[in-house]
């Protein structure tokens, strides 16, 4: 069966990012900074509409599944799913590489630099961080990560990992200067995400979602190489939005 004009022309919207893990489907809404999530048996259908588009439905499910429109109703009723033309080239995901190894800086931060130079480039990159997340959406903060990295014309993988570990541990260091133990995990990654930027070094920003129970977490990575946490406990985390 073909897919009905009113499956046809969905797709997510512009300011929504979205994963499936297990029996869910996880929405990002990057405008409201909140998070939905979708099950039921028409999830396979739902996700071949959104991620493969309309024709794949068929191989999946029925698209005129009454529960299936109804599941889409919802949620362009809630701005996360839209059949206006996409604005600009289609989105491609970025390259993503999953979190192998943490990076070790325990003996890089004591030969780290620690400079006044440096604590100035930390307080400002906390200024950022805080007036960013206290006054924009996630969707403003994702193109200001990215226009960071369009202003240079280094790109990460000329940089060497001794020049990464070195930023790193100087960060980590000088971190309780400006950092409290309170501040969350969005906070501490945009902030090591703009001092990093700083030095010519642009790793991925990365938030990831998990279900059962739900959480969220961010962090920062360069390549398979997690910059300010451990694997092991990243991946447990699916990434939802990759800048």
């Amino acid at each position: 069966m073909s897919a009905t004009p009113f499956i046809s022309s969905t797709r997510l919207a512009d300011h929504v990012r979205a994963c499936r893990i297990g029996d869910q489907m996880i929405f990002l809404d990057l405008l409201r900074s909140r998070y939905f999530g979708v099950a039921g048996p028409h999830l396979a259908a739902l996700c071949a509409v959104i991620c493969e588009g309309a024709a794949s439905a068929d191989t999946v499910g029925t698209p005129s599944d009454p529960l299936l429109q109804a599941s889409i109703s919802r949620l362009r009723a809630q701005k996360l799913l839209s059949d206006a033309p996409a604005k600009g080239p289609t989105r491609q995901p970025p390259a993503f590489t999953e979190a192998v190894t943490s990076l070790n800086t325990h003996d890089a931060r004591e030969i780290a630099g620690a400079d006044w130079r440096n604590l100035f480039r930390l307080w400002r990159a906390t200024l950022v961080a805080t007036t960013w997340l206290r006054r924009r959406s996630l969707a403003d903060i994702a193109d200001r990560v990215s226009a960071l990295r369009m202003r240079h014309s280094t790109p990460t993988a000329e940089v060497s990992g001794d020049a990464m570990l070195a930023a790193v541990a100087c960060y980590v260091r000088l971190r309780p200067f400006a950092l409290t133990s309170r501040d969350r995990c969005l906070n501490d990654s945009l902030t090591l995400i703009h001092f990093l930027a700083t030095q010519g070094l642009f790793p991925q920003w990365v938030i990831g979602v998990r279900v059962h129970p739900f959480g969220a977490h961010s962090w920062a990575q360069s390549g398979g190489v997690v910059l300010n946490d451990l694997a092991e406990r990243v991946r447990h985390f699916r990434p939802i939005l990759v800048v």
